[in-house]
């Protein structure tokens, strides 16, 4: 039996017949399909996403032997419904309705809490991504629902998993804000990647009535809710700062790091021993690349020492040194060099002062509300005339996206 003739008997949480659409059909032959990798949904809320992953991990539990299904939910809550309500029942239903007694099908069916395993050497696992979870061993299918409410580190942990056994990943979601590994994965899509996405809630089971009535509460209520509900648009809520999509338009992904330039050179430095990241940031001024501005900006090199990644837990100060001794040499129009004077400055600035490439452009920082409020003010001013390029790194784009008013 394949996958859709499998559907085909099952039934929907509420015991009613499942319709498959097109593009259950196009989903499962991505599954099988050996060159594919990752599969991605993103569709509205309550347009059957669930219930689509629940049908493929289904059908990998009874026709993969040996396999190893993990569906993982965001909230303990939610694991436990979508396993009862959406798995177990309907195989229940399955089973009991294609067998004299339904005490045949219990032999070779054991359920959990939230777990099915089979006398094939099969299993299947729904667990929460906010529980101290980790696989039993690596997955054949990985299947996350709600993905924007699943937290990074869940990711990172779970599909290499899945991926190093050969196994293949699902990752189903309704937009949410414009960050977190969802959305970049729907940015940043393979050749490996069969990608779905939708802003039309075509489920046959939605009232069409409610939904219109839904859209006219939250877009005169909550706009961006209803944006990211009912039209499926990564979209924050209003509080940002700095707009996404202005700072995706300054980051150019085809930057690397700039090892060294002639052109004017400005670098700031933000220190700590032991409680958090010391980063270094050159930023290059460049020659105008829109007729109306005087210049552009390029942030050329980021640099960033973990403490947490260090045998001693802290800093070490000797590579920060080495690195700011190399600087003159890499970038000879060395313009300023600020470096933060909180309580680890000692450990940088005395050294900066006694070369003499640096002693005349290095200076204290000191940060204050009103120092922000420029900073800020400056950078934004710069985002929307488009007079900055930011080279891609993770953690700055988190911290822009993250600002708040």
């Amino acid at each position: 039996m394949n996958r859709l003739g499998l559907v085909a008997r099952l039934s929907g949480e509420f015991g009613q017949s499942l319709q498959i659409p097109a593009r259950w059909r196009e989903a499962f032959a991505a599954l099988d399909n050996p060159g594919i990798k990752e599969l991605l949904i993103w569709r509205p809320r309550q347009s059957g996403k669930s219930q689509c992953l629940a049908a493929l991990a289904i059908t990998e539990l009874l026709l993969r032997p040996g396999a190893y299904v993990v569906m993982a939910a965001a909230s303990e809550r939610q694991a436990g419904a979508v396993y009862d309500r959406k798995i177990k029942k309907p195989l229940e239903r399955m089973f009991r309705l294609r067998t004299p007694h339904a005490a045949r099908w219990r032999k070779h069916i054991r359920t959990t809490k939230r777990g099915i395993e089979l006398s094939t050497g099969s299993t299947l696992e729904v667990v929460a991504t906010n529980e101290a979870t980790s696989p039993g061993r690596s997955p054949t299918l990985l299947l996350i629902d709600e993905a924007r409410d699943v937290p990074d580190e869940f990711y990172g942990a779970f599909v290499p998993s899945a991926i190093g056994a050969g196994g293949k990943v699902v990752i189903a979601s309704t937009a949410g804000p414009p960050r977190g590994f969802f959305y970049e994965l729907t940015r940043h899509r393979s050749e490996d990647t069969w990608f779905h996405h939708s802003t039309i809630n075509d489920n046959p089971s939605a009232d069409r009535r409610l939904l219109d009535f839904l859209h006219q509460r939250l877009s005169a209520i909550l706009p961006a809710a209803a944006r990211r509900e009912l039209g499926n648009e990564f979209t924050d809520d209003g509080s940002e700062f700095l707009p996404a999509a202005l700072i995706d338009a300054a980051v150019d992904e085809t930057l690397g790091e700039t090892a060294e330039s002639k052109a004017p050179a400005f670098v700031m430095y933000d220190l700590s021993r032991k409680q958090d990241l010391t980063s270094r940031t050159v930023v290059l001024r460049l020659p105008p690349r829109r007729p109306e501005a005087r210049d552009h900006l390029l942030v050329a090199s980021i640099r960033v020492w973990d403490p947490k990644r260090s045998p001693t837990r802290e800093v070490d100060f000797a590579e920060v040194r080495a690195d700011l001794q190399d600087l003159p040499t890499r970038y000879p129009n060395l313009c300023s060099v600020l470096i933060d004077e909180g309580a680890e400055a000692g450990a940088l600035l005395p050294f900066a002062r006694g070369m003499a490439s640096l002693a005349l452009v290095t200076h204290g920082f000191v940060a204050t509300p009103v120092t922000n409020m420029k900073l800020w003010g400056a950078l934004a001013a710069r985002l929307h005339a488009r007079t900055l390029s930011i080279v891609w790194n993770e953690r700055l784009i988190a911290e822009l996206r993250g600002l708040r008013q």
